[in-house]
């Protein structure tokens, strides 16, 4: 067992065989120790919970893992997938996309890589502009082109439409990446995330008017902003006035909406949470395992992912539409449908070789917090979910139903599953490429 495949380390009461050590691994593993001596398993049971939580990178098994290779042999490894080659099998640049160098320092976006392909009509004004407008400066942007159909899947973030309601920079990107579509003038807008949580309303005059109000009232009689109830409910009222949410219909032309209802990172752990409880729980019956995996609501969230992926490849192959997909900050839901829309739209995805390329693209390089999501370091476990993990999942069940389709098998997505959490290759290391190359 690895140290970084630890989730969790349970000393159990003394029983009279010895001091029972229950270990929960990422991997789902669960592993049973009987130590002797209550003492040394105490000793253990300090030293795995040490080793199973760093503080740094530089303590990961990464930077001391040594393979025999030279420096020559390293470096290959590093440049076995190169995107700009992937853009130019999708088909691009070509007339209507270019690659764009805007972001060639991470100074408009630091969680997107350096190379982006945009509309050949839009300027760099206008990609600040939409950035400035979008969490995160997560502007939208090429994840896939389909050469057939002339359609494009892009991606970014949720506009944050509070204050100003609009931004014409991001109306005139959007429309951009319509007209980078001769065959079909409008173009989808997927939100994945659920309707009913999201804020149908942007921020008035008087809503900021008692933001200031309040704020100012504070100081003259505090002097500062204390914690309490009073700063929480200013921050709210900030939030909302932010006003993160999605894009007022009235403000773009050409374009159709979707929902299509995918919860959150929290929603998500706690729905893994459960079904590894029932999957834990001895003697229960055939009823009670179903119905509790019923509860945990871990295939019905596969299904949201797997219908998303579907609409998208569907609204590419059959309306020649161009679809642009978000989620709130563009790294979570947003990797899974787009890849795994992909994955439908094209074969190369398919093989072993395009399906590394595929986590490379829509994963690593846009910025899927690796490191946060899978708990890499001791850090705040409200950020770990299992969101690449439901994409193999549903990458599983497609190579289930469909398996001559497919190069590879389940053991290709556990080995890939092992390794995001082994912690032992660089790849799958930090929350973005630009992290990455520091670490290096």
């Amino acid at each position: 067992i690895l140290h970084h495949h630890i989730a969790s380390v349970e000393k159990l009461a003394l029983t009279t065989s010895g001091c029972p050590l229950v270990i929960q691994c990422k991997n789902f593993r669960t592993v049973h120790f009987i130590v002797p001596r209550e003492r040394d398993c105490h000793d253990i049971y300090n030293s795995l919970l040490q080793l199973s939580k760093q503080a740094k990178y530089e303590d990961l098994y990464a930077f001391s893992y040594n393979p025999k290779q030279n420096d020559s042999e390293r470096l290959q490894g590093w440049q076995l997938i190169d995107l700009a080659e992937e853009y130019k099998r999708m088909g691009v640049p070509n007339s209507h996309w270019q690659l764009s160098d805007a972001n060639r320092d991470y100074k408009i976006c630091e969680t997107y890589p350096r190379e982006l392909y945009v509309p050949r009509i839009a300027s760099k004004p206008i990609i600040v502009g939409s950035s400035k407008f979008r969490s995160k400066g997560r502007f939208p942007v090429l994840s896939y082109y389909h050469q057939d159909k002339e359609a494009a899947i892009c991606r970014c973030s949720q506009p944050l439409s509070g204050f100003s309601a609009r931004c014409l920079e991001d109306e005139h990107l959007l429309q951009a990446i319509s007209k980078a579509n001769p065959v079909n003038r409008y173009m989808y807008v997927m939100d994945t995330r659920p309707k009913r949580r999201m804020q149908s309303w942007w921020a008035t005059q008087k809503d900021i008017g008692r933001i200031i109000v309040r704020i100012s009232s504070k100081i003259r009689n505090d002097g500062k902003i204390r914690e309490s109830n009073e700063k929480k409910r200013l921050n709210a009222m900030a939030n909302r006035a932010a006003g993160k949410g999605y894009e007022n219909e009235d403000n773009y032309s050409n374009i159709r909406f979707q929902f299509v209802g995918i919860e959150n990172i929290h929603v998500m752990r706690s729905s893994l949470q459960k079904l590894l409880e029932v999957n834990g729980t001895k003697g229960l019956s055939v009823n009670d395992f179903y119905s509790g995996l019923e509860s945990s609501g871990w295939l019905r969230h596969i299904k949201a992912v797997m219908d998303a992926a579907i609409f998208l490849a569907k609204a590419i192959t059959v309306e020649n539409a161009s679809v642009l997909v978000h989620c709130s900050d563009g790294w979570d839901r947003t990797s899974q449908v787009c890849s795994l829309g992909s994955l439908l739209l094209d074969s190369y995805y398919r093989t072993i070789k395009g399906f590394m390329v595929l986590i490379e693209k829509d994963w690593i390089s846009f910025g899927h917090k690796f490191s946060e999501r899978c708990g890499q370091l001791d850090g705040d476990p409200k950020e770990v979910s299992p969101v690449f993990t439901q994409f193999l999942e549903c990458v599983w069940h497609l190579t289930e139903q469909f398996p001559q389709a497919f190069e590879f098998s389940e053991a290709f997505l556990l080995q890939i599953h092992e390794h995001i959490h082994s912690c032992q290759f660089g790849n799958f290391l930090g929350n973005c490429q630009k992290e990455r190359e520091e670490l290096k």
